[in-house]
């Protein structure tokens, strides 16, 4: 699972591709969702093919309410209130 929006990153580079990395809860405080963005669903692939290429990719963690019980579904649902992932489809 990934979401696809078109999303210019800091360094003025267009990513689409997204993926969480990890969902870590920290009991009773908070639950933080690491995302990875990439050029493309393509780079994305060329990496879990082990290619040798290092893809460019930019990672950012979210911060939420505490939820022992978050799933990385929820986590994708949480993302998609967030501006900058509004109207992302699911991939």
């Amino acid at each position: 699972m990934a979401l696809f929006k078109k999303i210019e990153q800091s360094d003025g580079v267009i990513t689409d591709y997204h993926r969480i990395l990890f969902l870590q809860t920290t009991v009773n405080q908070q639950n933080s969702i690491a995302v990875l963005s990439y050029v493309s669903s393509e780079v994305r692939d060329g990496e879990k093919k082990n290619n040798s290429n290092r893809p460019y990719m930019r990672s950012k963690t979210y911060e939420t309410d505490y939820d022992p019980d978050m799933t990385i579904e929820e986590a994708y649902e949480f993302l998609k209130t967030r501006p900058e992932f509004k109207d992302a489809e699911d991939v």
